[in-house]
């Protein structure tokens, strides 16, 4: 394909990805999303996420418009998406096809409603694409894996959690390349490792030369806590240990909240009526490190963490953005600060003004997921050790995301479906292949 028809097709299938946004009117916001544009603007480094989708807001929108950082991240989402129905069609890509299969996965996934979002969630499914294809690519070309590398690098450090991920995520592919002998997966998963302790090392240095010492997260020993809140744990730590230790915890055990997202972020919360974030920091290392060097409170940690794993794996449907980020919301506040030519617009979305839901379209894409996977599971012969390898890769990703952001933060919706889509969408490819390479030799003939 010429390079000038690949740009268009590039041009069209990122305006397909990011219709949400365009139906919505803008850009889907959370609270987290008022966050994320402030600290990238004024360059701060913040204690409880990565900086760098901030700094990818910043650049990208160019300082004048949110809805360039929405169609960055859906261009590079949809450069990998052209890229990985040309892996699966083993053909060169075809603008006609290429586009129609776009348009289809749109249509019966929830790619859309993910890459719609000002939120890094987006870069999760480019996370797994760009490994995919990294995984495959077999023209030993140098551009190719260049860039592929340099998208997983870039996916990586744009969310805390993708850190954890790919290293769980590499580890394991080390071990079944050494099972079944496989050199070149070998090596390329070392690679991923690799990258992996590359970004642990580049947000350790970012936080100490930015006067915060040698550490990855500021704020790893509250998320922590906040999961042992959701656990119970805390609750079962403090009425055993309150009586003999001097916590500033026990004066507040009657009034621990159910919810993770209470204790982090409620004002009301015992974190803040003890000093806060950093006060806090000492007692609750003591908490944390008691935890995991107490068997029952590991059975007790463990358990829970792999029932909320099961739950995560379920959460696989677009949201329901009914919770409205309304007039002095942070992402409100923020638009208004930095954008401030973007406001009205911001204002007038479904969004802003009554909610916009993914209900009814879930249905269309569980209907779509079921009935695909039976048409794979009916079609074996399709089955190529390629194919398995892909699924199986897939899937496996998908156990360890289900995991990490169960057992470290907490169970949503938007922690799944960021890179759930993916199946459904590998489905939608194959079976266009299949269906297209029949039609064909008849339109040739006629």
């Amino acid at each position: 394909m010429k390079i000038k028809n690949f740009i268009l097709l590039l041009l069209l299938t990122s305006l397909a990805v990011m219709v949400v946004a365009l139906y919505n009117g803008f850009g889907l916001t959370e609270s987290d999303t008022g966050a994320y544009i402030e600290k990238g603007i004024l360059n701060i480094i913040p204690n409880d996420r990565s900086p760098f989708y901030g700094w990818f807001i910043r650049y990208t929108s160019m300082w004048n418009s949110l809805w360039f950082a929405l169609f960055a991240q859906c261009a590079i989402l949809s450069y990998l998406l052209l890229k990985y129905i040309q892996l699966l069609q083993k053909k060169p890509l075809e603008f006609h096809f290429a586009l129609f299969t776009v348009i289809t996965i749109v249509s019966f996934t929830c790619v859309s409603w993910v890459a719609s979002y000002l939120m890094p969630n987006v870069f999760a499914g480019s996370l797994l694409l760009a490994i995919l294809l990294y995984l495959s690519e077999r023209s030993g070309k140098v551009l190719p894996l260049a860039t592929y590398t340099i998208i997983i690098f870039l996916s990586i450090i744009i969310h805390n959690s993708h850190f954890l991920i790919v290293a769980l995520f590499s580890i394991a592919l080390i071990v079944w390349a050494l099972v079944k002998k496989y050199k070149t997966l070998l090596k390329r998963s070392l690679v991923l490792l690799c990258m992996s302790a590359m970004s642990w090392l580049l947000m350790c240095t970012v936080n100490a030369a930015n006067g915060y010492g040698f550490t990855f997260s500021r704020g790893s020993h509250v998320f922590m806590m906040g999961k042992f809140v959701e656990m119970g744990l805390l609750n079962v730590y403090l009425d055993n240990n309150c009586g003999k230790k001097n916590l500033k915890l026990c004066n507040y055990k009657d009034q621990i909240p159910a919810y993770s997202w209470d204790f982090i972020w409620d004002e009301q919360s015992p974190l803040y009526k003890t000093g806060g974030w950093d006060s806090n920091k000492v007692e609750y290392n003591v908490i944390i490190h008691d935890v995991f060097m107490t068997p029952r409170y590991i059975k007790m940690f463990a358990k829970s963490s792999a029932t909320a794993t099961l739950r995560q794996l379920s959460q696989t449907g677009a949201q329901d953005h009914t919770s409205l980020q309304g007039k002095w919301s942070s992402p409100w506040q923020r638009i208004g600060t930095y954008f401030p030519d973007e406001l009205n617009e911001y204002c007038a979305s479904k969004q802003y003004n009554g909610g916009i839901s993914g209900t009814n379209a879930n249905y269309i894409y569980y209907l779509f997921f079921i009935l695909s996977t039976l048409w794979i599971l009916f079609n074996r012969g399709i089955f190529t050790k390629e194919l398995f390898f892909i699924y199986c890769t897939i899937l496996l990703f998908f156990l360890i995301n289900a995991f990490v952001m169960a057992t470290f933060s907490t169970v949503l919706s938007r922690y799944q479906n960021r890179v759930f889509w993916l199946l459904p969408a590998t489905n939608a490819i194959l079976m266009i292949v299949y269906y297209w390479d029949k039609i064909q030799p008849k339109e040739e003939e006629q």
